[in-house]
């Protein structure tokens, strides 16, 4: 039974990686320290390890503590080895390293932060996470309408057979809609995903691709006379 116990153990915490303060971690008895200094209201478990009350403990940087469950990303039940130990809830991010943080908060959507006991730095961090999400989603939406019309409407003008009214201006009308499709499926988006794990640092993608972003600058400048070029009927009849 201890055997199996044991292995039970080291299955369910052998995901732990990375600890800020001193990386100093024990996977056969499930101790760690804590990276921060601070104090939290925490809760201590009753019977089937639901909370029967409350209180406020202090954690401090270097202290050993037992993790008992790290289900939850935003809060960690563990329990002090100081005498008299105390068991509670605490934020997971006092001991994760801010990617670790994040990779657990995927794997836990469902998680409220109204219903948890947040610092002001954790419900910050929330609520960066959901901005990224956010974000992401609609750099995909995004991706996905420039290749539509890639697919749908640049590769027609490209083939060989136009008339000529439309062949004239086919250029014009095709405008930088590929090089703005692959710009953004292949490094924008690329750029955002990559920082997945600390949504804190998304911002050096828009910063590195600074001169990049320069092509909706050359699209916008052209639009105008493209939009007047679908009015004509020859052009309109040839798209229909």
């Amino acid at each position: 039974m201890a055997s199996r116990r044991q292995r039970e153990f080291d299955r369910k915490y052998s995901s732990f990686r990375k600890y800020t303060a001193t990386e100093d971690v024990n996977y056969a008895s499930h101790v760690t320290r804590s990276s921060y200094r601070s104090e939290s209201v925490t809760h201590r478990s009753g019977e089937r390890g639901r909370s029967s009350s409350s209180e406020i403990i202090s954690v401090q940087q270097g202290q050993i503590v037992e993790v008992l469950d790290k289900k939850n990303a935003s809060s960690w039940l563990i329990k002090t080895k100081a005498r008299p130990s105390k068991t509670g809830w605490v934020p997971g991010s006092y001991f994760e390293s801010p990617a670790e943080y994040y990779k657990q908060r995927r794997r836990t959507r469902e998680i409220d932060g109204g219903d948890l006991n947040l610092t002001e730095e954790q419900e910050a961090i929330m609520k960066r996470d959901q901005v990224y999400q956010d974000l992401l989603r609609s750099e995909e939406d995004f991706v996905a309408e420039l290749r539509h019309l890639v697919e749908d409407y640049v590769s027609v003008l490209e083939t060989a057979h136009l008339p000529k009214e439309v062949d004239e201006v086919r250029n014009e009308l095709v405008m930088n809609l590929k090089e703005l499709c692959n710009f953004h499926a292949n490094v924008m988006l690329k750029g955002l995903q990559y920082y997945s794990d600390d949504p804190g640092k998304v911002g050096q993608t828009f910063v590195r691709l600074e001169r990049d972003l320069e092509l909706h600058v050359q699209f916008h400048t052209q639009l105008p006379k493209v939009l007047q070029l679908l009015t004509q009927q020859p052009i309109q009849q040839f798209l229909q």
